[in-house]
């Protein structure tokens, strides 16, 4: 198992050992065997992300997916859940991922087993929706990179706020109406929701560090926006109000600049707003949102569906609608990328230069300590 934060390094010889050739004619088979046309998901971590987005989704999309399998590090909750889908719960992750009636694996949630799911699938030859935060251990995602390409797995990293309807309108107007995109400006405020942890009450929650949630992510939207990599990255950080359990270089907010060859700009400020000593100030705070300027106009994005844009014949005020939500469009876009059809999945190099982004930003900001 490949090193994680809070994990023992592992063994790796075993997963490099699996012949490429029968990798991959497993991954054939088992698409081939898909039940009644639907792709068979096996869905490891069953957090927030779970809950709130990919549950709902894969029941809106039963025509095209069905939850065979499940596993989470609690047993009790997969128990629960497998009642719920009528699919089984599974008892470890190598019984999830070698079941012949799992097409293909998601994982939702950074548990105990850090990046061995990975590792298990690309053996098994078996398709990876992966929305663990990897960006926050470049090293281990370095690894996994490389046992990734060399299985040839087909995997998918979640970069949701490419598939938010604001951006995707956002994007279409670039193209038509506002030309190339020039300058982002933007701010974002997240009140400690955790994407990854179990539902529950807030005392549950256990954030990213911000750099890594919404940091890579935010990184990533510009990298998007301009469909370009920067080609200089330089980050500001803040620690206004220190709590107790907070690490040493923990900011409450954290800026990153990021410059382009083409001349274009990206700076972006995101915080952890904390409401037991603050109050609720964003009743009266700007809201979060990006200004984004172009060659012909401007538009503010407000997500995930509110576009007001302006070119020369005036101002336009968009709200968009949410059907299908964001989580149909992340399921959609993996499965045709799965099948082989055109696709507009962000893939493995696009997290790998979001994570050196992060890497470099924090290692900057560590010397300034």
């Amino acid at each position: 198992m490949l090193g994680w934060v809070g994990n023992r390094p592992g063994d790796r010889s075993r997963v490099e050992s699996v012949d490429r050739n029968f990798r991959k004619a497993a991954g054939e088979a088992s698409l081939t065997a898909e039940k009644d046309g639907r792709t068979r998901v096996g869905v490891i971590g069953l957090g927030r992300l779970w809950e709130t987005r990919h549950k709902p989704a894969l029941a809106r999309m039963s025509h095209r997916f069905e939850v065979t399998a499940v596993y989470d590090q609690v047993a009790r909750r997969a128990a629960i859940e497998a009642g719920q889908l009528g699919c089984s719960a599974c008892d470890g992750l190598s019984a999830l991922i070698h079941r012949d009636d799992v097409d293909v694996i998601q994982i939702l949630a950074p548990q105990w087993f850090g990046g061995h799911a990975v590792e298990l699938a690309c053996a098994a030859g078996k398709p990876i929706y992966c929305a663990l935060p990897l960006a926050g251990d470049p090293d281990v995602l370095e690894a996994l990179a490389s046992l990734i390409e060399s299985s040839g797995a087909v995997f998918m990293p979640e970069l949701a706020r490419r598939f938010y309807p604001a951006t995707l309108r956002l994007r279409e107007l670039l193209a038509t109406k506002l030309g190339a995109p020039r300058l982002i400006l933007g701010q974002s405020l997240s009140k400690g929701f955790d994407r990854y942890g179990k539902p529950g009450p807030s005392t549950q929650l256990s954030p990213a560090p911000l750099l890594v949630d919404p940091g890579a992510y935010l990184i990533d939207w510009c990298r998007h926006v301009f469909q370009d990599e920067p080609i200089a990255a330089r980050g500001f950080s803040s620690r206004v109000n220190a709590l107790e359990g907070d690490a040493a270089d923990d900011p409450d907010f954290e800026c990153f600049h990021l410059d382009f060859k083409a001349g274009q700009t990206a700076q972006i400020s995101f915080g952890r707003h904390r409401q037991a000593p603050w109050g609720d100030p964003t009743r009266f705070m700007p809201p979060a949102g990006f200004q984004v300027f172009a060659d012909r106009g401007a538009a503010w994005v407000e997500m995930p569906n509110h576009v007001v844009w302006a070119d020369s014949e005036g101002v336009h005020d968009e709200i968009l609608p949410q059907e299908p939500d964001v989580g149909e469009v992340l399921n959609d876009q993996f499965q045709r990328l799965v099948r082989g059809e055109a696709s507009l999945a962000p893939g493995l190099k696009d997290l790998l230069a979001v994570s050196r982004l992060v890497k470099k930003l924090r290692a900057e900001r560590l010397e300034k300590i």
